[in-house]
């Protein structure tokens, strides 16, 4: 298993881990390098499942209240604790409830970041700076403290002003997302938008954003059921973690060049 540390500078291997990142990039890797090169383009991060490793935490705390394994690389849906409860022959009362850890404001603040993704942030923040770095996320809006402050403490080269949270419960995190990242493509020649689940990603890319490149990072077994000419998709590597290891390498390389993760 991977060492839990994190390189905040020029990324490299843990030891005695070897692997060609460029194989675990699918989409166009061109228009990829292209659009990371220009320095103003605008830089937009998921919160859970991107900057935090939130699966961690609240399939463990499920696991520990309920004695049932559920592992984050075996996530197969947004109802896979419900599924597993079903499973396990767990009362109905219980199944309704499987997937409230998700939703736990206390829970949310033992969440630890994502492995590799500080050194992507620091990077996205340093090239085309922190006014062109945002976090754009579909936690309802009573988790707006929590986001921050969890932001505040992992993520300081961030801008609080940049975070971007639903104001009203009822609107739909899809349409949110959509109607956001809509609107930061009218102040730059390009958008990344980085996400874990396939609904947002599909979403953002079916509203016809021209300046926007949809970048999906899977969780679990989550694996898109379209294409796009602007869709990016990191593969998990290794299986037990996300896909930010070959992220990292995939956001050094279009910005300084391949040569930059040797």
């Amino acid at each position: 298993m991977l060492k839990r540390w994190i390189v905040e500078r020029k990324p490299q291997l843990p030891e005695n881990l070897s692997f060609n990142w460029s194989e675990h990039f699918i989409g166009n890797w061109d228009l990829f390098q292209k659009v990371l090169k220009n320095p103003e383009t605008i830089f937009v991060y998921d919160m859970d499942g991107i900057l935090e490793y939130t699966a961690e935490r609240v399939l463990e705390k499920f696991s520990d209240e309920n004695g049932i394994h559920a592992d984050p690389a075996e996530i197969n849906g947004w109802n896979y604790l419900s599924k597993l409860a079903k499973e396990a022959g767990m009362s109905e009362e219980k199944i309704k409830h499987a997937d409230d850890y998700w939703y736990d404001p206390q829970l949310l603040l033992t969440v630890r970041r994502n492995l590799y993704i500080k050194p992507v942030v620091m990077k996205t923040v340093n090239y085309f700076g922190a006014k062109r770095n945002y976090v754009l996320t579909s936690r309802n809006p009573e988790f707006k403290d929590v986001t921050l402050e969890r932001l505040t403490h992992e993520f300081s080269e961030l801008l609080t002003k940049n975070i971007m949270i639903r104001k009203n419960k009822k609107k739909d995190p899809t349409k949110f997302k959509s109607q956001s990242l809509r609107r930061l493509a009218k102040r730059a020649p390009w958008v990344v938008f980085v996400d874990d689940a396939t609904d947002f990603i599909k979403s953002a890319l079916d509203s016809n954003i021209d300046n926007l490149i949809a970048v999906n990072i899977p969780q679990g077994k989550v694996m898109p059921d379209f294409s796009h000419e602007r869709l990016i998709i990191i593969k998990r590597y290794p299986v037990e973690y996300q896909a930010m290891l070959p992220f990292m390498y995939a956001v050094f390389a279009a910005i300084d060049g391949p040569s930059s993760t040797r």
